[in-house]
């Protein structure tokens, strides 16, 4: 809340994610509907032994699993988007991802890491839009921290 307690929640429009082999590589996806973030859950490790106090069982913190969600577009058959997603598909190599976030007084929140492309469906109706959603596996940490702009476009 600002000082007068109203909202300063900001809605995605203008996000931008990007996806490439490499930083080099990278190139913004056309027509993104929905942004997917890492649900990262920690391990439960049992730490119970023979003297645990009450009889109880005891827990520690594991490894933390970075999960799964979905990428959702406009589906543009053969665009460079359509090409990218497909040879990330195919390659099952970890891809770089980078995502800017509208942020508050004119700044960005990048989030970036690894991914992999999982799976990918369309749908292709009569009377709507063809969507794709492209199921993504993230690996590895994630960083997260504020940037002066969103990257450039790639051929912008």
């Amino acid at each position: 809340m600002d000082a007068n307690g109203n909202s300063e929640a900001e809605i995605g429009y203008g996000t931008g994610f990007f996806l490439g082999l490499t930083e080099a590589t990278l190139l913004e996806l056309d027509e993104v509907t929905k942004v997917p973030f890492a649900e990262e859950v920690a391990d439960d490790v049992e730490k119970t032994h023979f003297k645990s106090r009450g009889r109880r069982k005891e827990y520690g913190s594991g490894l933390i699993e970075p999960g799964e969600d979905t990428l959702e577009l406009n589906y543009i058959p053969g665009s460079p988007t359509d090409a990218l997603i497909r040879a990330a598909h195919q390659s099952g190599k970890p891809y770089l991802y980078e995502t800017y976030l509208p942020a508050p007084a004119g700044k960005w929140w990048k989030i970036s890491g690894y991914l992999i492309v999982k799976s990918r469906g369309r749908n292709v109706p009569i009377g709507d839009r063809m969507t794709q959603s492209v199921s993504v596996r993230f690996t590895g940490e994630s960083a997260e921290a504020t940037a002066a702009a969103q990257r450039v476009k790639a051929g912008a």
